[in-house]
């Protein structure tokens, strides 16, 4: 709107989505995606188009099929780390939208809690596992614990405890779960998790005796019951001792399918939103969740969306910060010259929200230099 606050157009109310909230168009979405998944399974399953799980198959041994991005002909020096890209899995993390509005069927979603930290695609191949950002770059290369027959793929939280948290899987027991429902992909990862023993694959000590990686299997919790939504949300803080820190709550549709990129079908908030959206009876969310907020919330979450949107937006836009400048630390949220809130737009950049803030891809190449395999 100018000063004059005359309309953009005088044809605005003709407009097709005039007048209609973003709660209202991501429930439509929602639909025509659902619908379009069922079709579009129909057509694969048909046509027999290769999945996941045989690109993996045809494809080369990481070593040999990932390009290194240093040169070949120069010597690596020992505090410089190997980054490997991967085109096959760029560009494949499942990501979020904001909950707009509490959905008429929120019996037919699932719930998980999500540590702050940095998201992953962690891919078993051989005796080797590397955690890919979603740019399709190394974060980190661990050795497994046994040479394994079979790949396997999960979509996976890296946090500051060195643990893998996991989220989602897209490859797991020779099963391609990408075109699977939610509902069953999680029963899935939950039954394979303990008959296979996979939280044993890592070795949680080094060679050289420093602390290791770990795995670990986020709870799901099924909205459609009621004392499913208590044991989600009326415990704090969410993960024992507080550790790691709770960044906020992924929402999952039962029938979803696994999907590359965003979707309304998985949905995020964070924790102190979560009885403003959601309309929750009272006592079902901690009091400790909804107090402990930034300052700027003020209970109206559509319009602090917006304003975190826009935050994000002018991040993004933002020159990259020099080396010598002092970056946020995912540890913590008392560091020194950081704008108010600053914990929140650390939060922000973590979360499984989508970001492709310039000093978040900084902090990355530190992180990919911190976590190199000893």
């Amino acid at each position: 709107m100018s000063d004059t606050d005359e309309p953009a157009s005088k044809f605005i109310d003709q407009y097709k989505n005039y007048g209609r909230t973003d709660a209202l168009l991501q429930e439509e979405r929602r639909l025509r995606l659902l619908e379009k998944q069922k079709r579009c399974r129909e057509i694969e399953l048909d046509a027999g188009r290769p999945g996941l799980l045989e690109e993996l198959e045809t494809e080369q041994h990481p070593d040999e099929s990932m390009e290194c991005q240093q040169s070949q002909t120069t010597k690596r020096p020992k505090n410089r780390v190997r980054i490997i890209t991967s085109k096959l899995f760029t560009n494949k993390v499942q990501l979020s939208e904001w909950m707009h509005e509490r959905p008429d069927d929120l019996g037919s979603w699932l719930v998980r809690p999500c540590p702050v930290g940095q998201r992953c695609l962690l891919v078993f191949r051989q005796r080797i596992a590397i955690a890919f950002n979603k740019r399709g770059r190394s974060i980190a290369a661990v050795r497994t614990k046994q040479r394994l027959h079979d790949a396997i793929v999960l979509d996976c939280i890296l946090a500051n405890d060195r643990t893998f948290y996991i989220l989602d899987a897209l490859v797991l027991a020779q099963v391609d779960l990408v075109n699977c429902d939610c509902q069953f992909r999680f029963a899935w990862i939950e039954s394979k998790f303990y008959e296979n023993h996979l939280n044993s694959l890592l070795d949680t000590k080094t060679a050289q005796g420093n602390d290791g990686f770990r795995l670990s299997l986020l709870p799901a919790y099924d909205l459609a019951h009621p004392e499913s939504m208590l044991a989600c949300w009326s415990h704090y803080p969410a993960f024992p001792d507080g550790t790691p820190k709770l960044d906020g709550y992924l929402f999952y549709h039962k029938q979803s399918h696994y999907v590359y990129g965003k979707t309304p079908l998985v949905v995020w908030l964070f924790a102190f939103m979560l009885n403003d959206v959601l309309k929750l009876p009272p006592g079902v969310v901690n009091e400790q969740h909804l107090s402990d907020k930034p300052a700027r919330y003020t209970g109206n979450y559509t319009e602090y969306i917006t304003e975190f949107d826009r935050m994000q937006a002018k991040r993004r836009r933002k020159p990259r910060a020099k080396q010598t400048t002092q970056r946020m630390d995912t540890a913590t949220s008392d560091t020194m010259d950081q704008p108010p809130d600053a914990a929140l737009w650390e939060a922000m950049e973590a979360a499984p929200l989508d970001s492709d803030d310039e000093d978040l891809r900084a902090k990355e190449v530190d992180a990919m230099r911190q976590l190199e395999m000893e």
